[in-house]
């Protein structure tokens, strides 16, 4: 049965065949969202929660198989189908041998097509959970390794109690990983305070952040300040 809540990726760079794959999946009751090439594809899978990926596999510059070891190595959890129409048994075997779910040829069979998703989002029925595992960081977009490396770090910090130092320059996104931070421990249900230390003068930091400043009148925003440090203390 159709999972109408399932999304599906659909990467082809030839717009008139991805449309008629795509109407062919509406019908069926899937959600569909397409990309022209791999690297858009990486694009939305880094910003929206999809459940498989159906991926032509000749394609410029990065081609169906290039994709998949893409979504492999960063979205273990979303299963790939490839379509090509000039696929060979070799092409075939490798790609399987790789960990690609499914590998059709073009023109293919609706029918067989519709039974690999469906096996596909059969036994990957825990890759809802590690899209929302990904919540956390939805709004730090890349398409670098090294941010990838990073934020697999960040993750792992977020999982401890230990004070962490965000370095770089003005405007680098220090708060936004901070935030990641914030939502990927198990403090995400407590307020989240940012304070713009240089927007402080000195002798009031320290009593700014632990509730010492006594008989001071402030602005409006020192206050929620301090009752939001306050709750999140409790």
């Amino acid at each position: 049965m159709t999972d109408s809540m399932a999304k599906l990726l659909v990467v082809d760079d030839d717009p008139s065949l991805m449309r008629l794959l795509v109407l062919r999946l509406e019908a069926e009751g899937y959600q569909v969202v397409t990309a022209s090439s791999g690297q858009e594809a990486l694009q939305i899978l880094g910003s929206d929660e999809v459940d498989l990926v159906i991926s032509d596999l000749r394609m410029d510059e990065m081609d169906g198989l290039e994709l998949f070891e893409q979504v492999q190595h960063f979205y273990p959890g979303v299963p790939v189908i490839i379509l090509t129409a000039q696929g060979t048994i070799p092409e075939a075997v490798a790609a399987t041998q790789k960990g690609v779910y499914g590998f059709l040829t073009k023109p293919f069979d609706k029918t067989e097509l519709l039974r690999q998703i469906n096996q596909a989002m059969a036994s990957s029925h825990g890759n809802r959970s590690v899209q929302a595992d990904r919540q956390w960081r939805q709004h730090i977009l890349c398409r670098s390794e090294i941010m990838e490396r990073l934020l697999a770090t960040t993750k792992q910090v977020a999982d401890s109690d230990v004070s962490v130092l965000i370095s770089g320059s003005s405007g680098s996104g220090k708060e936004l990983l901070a935030q990641a931070i914030h939502q990927a421990s198990e403090r995400v249900d407590q307020p989240f305070v940012a304070i713009n230390c240089s927007a402080l003068p000195e002798p009031l930091l320290e009593s700014e952040l632990y509730r010492m400043l006594l008989g001071l009148t402030g602005p409006v925003y020192q206050l929620y300040l301090l009752e939001a440090l306050k709750s999140r203390r409790k």
